[in-house]
């Protein structure tokens, strides 16, 4: 990969040879190597400040999964100050594609922004993450379960800790890229449980066959696509507040108006400056968390 720094240390004559040379065709995704030519230009460059505050506790377990076929892994991040025995609404956050329940970790910090908004003023609430694994949080043909692991096996397991996520309490949802993905299905699947949706840089695509080129184990088949289309199941987020940010340098950027367009209209969609990576997911995380936390003060 070309760094930014060699880039630009090429001089204005070498500038101009790259530009002359094909920009336009890497920057349109006509040549590859569109998001690496990105990233060395600074398109990615985002400023990201650090959370202010101390995280709270993070605690980790694991249980054995029966839709998912495997031992899996999870977090539960606490705002600073709660215990684990504190009855808490709950967040879920869905990781991205090769991602796994460290996406509490130190990645998007999200437990320090956590405590960020709580500090602020936001209701406390806590963070949960558990491994989805590959199969982009829906059931699949291989059985495993993603999507009904964590309907069926994570959210009762929480609920057994005391978390607020049992029958009549309704959850935040959160996640990114193949995450965000899933955290519009499970929301689209499970509507009554939920209190409020963020997606940052969902991993959609408007076909089987552009999802199939872009990752072929992404869906099993073109019946599979359809059936977790989650443009197909717009209708079903009415009423429930969604969030939606992207960066206008993803590469899944120009399917966003598409996506936007089969949401329902008080769906908030933000475009900002930023790329498919956890620098944007940083530079936005604080107003996802604000936004979930206080849709739990909202009436049910």
């Amino acid at each position: 990969m070309v760094s930014r720094r060699a880039v630009l240390g090429g001089g204005v004559a070498g500038l101009g040879l790259v530009a002359a040379g094909g920009v336009g065709l890497v920057g349109a995704g006509v040549l590859p190597g569109q998001h690496q030519l990105r990233r060395a230009l600074g398109a990615c460059d985002v400023y990201a400040p650090a959370p202010r505050s101390a995280a709270g506790a993070v605690v980790r377990g694991a249980f054995r999964s029966t839709h998912r076929r495997t031992t899996v892994n999870y977090r539960i991040a606490y705002p600073p100050g709660a215990r684990d025995t504190d009855s808490l609404p709950v967040c879920l956050v869905l990781h991205g594609f090769r991602g796994d329940e460290g996406v509490l970790g130190g990645g998007i910090a999200l437990p320090g922004y956590l405590a960020d908004v709580v500090a602020n003023g936001v209701p406390p609430f806590v963070l949960a993450a558990a491994d989805g694994g590959l199969g982009y949080w829906h059931p699949r043909a291989t059985g495993d379960d993603s999507l009904g692991m964590l309907a069926d096996e994570f959210l009762p397991l929480l609920a057994g800790r005391g978390l607020q996520t049992g029958a009549g309490q309704r959850i935040g949802v959160l996640g990114y890229s193949m995450g965000g993905y899933g955290a519009l299905l499970f929301t689209q699947t499970y509507p009554t449980r939920v209190a409020a949706c963020a997606a940052g840089s969902p991993a959609v695509w408007l076909s089987y066959d552009e999802a199939r080129k872009a990752s072929p184990k992404a869906f099993d088949s073109a019946a599979d696509w359809s059936r977790y289309d989650v443009r197909a199941r717009g209708p079903a987020l009415a009423g429930i507040p969604v969030r939606v940010d992207y960066g206008r340098d993803d590469s899944f950027a120009p399917n966003m108006p598409a996506l936007k367009d089969a949401l329902p209209a008080a769906t908030e969609v933000h475009e900002g400056d930023g790329c498919h990576d956890s620098t944007f997911w940083r530079s936005v995380a604080p107003d996802a968390l604000a936004f979930l936390g206080r849709a739990f003060a909202r009436p049910t």
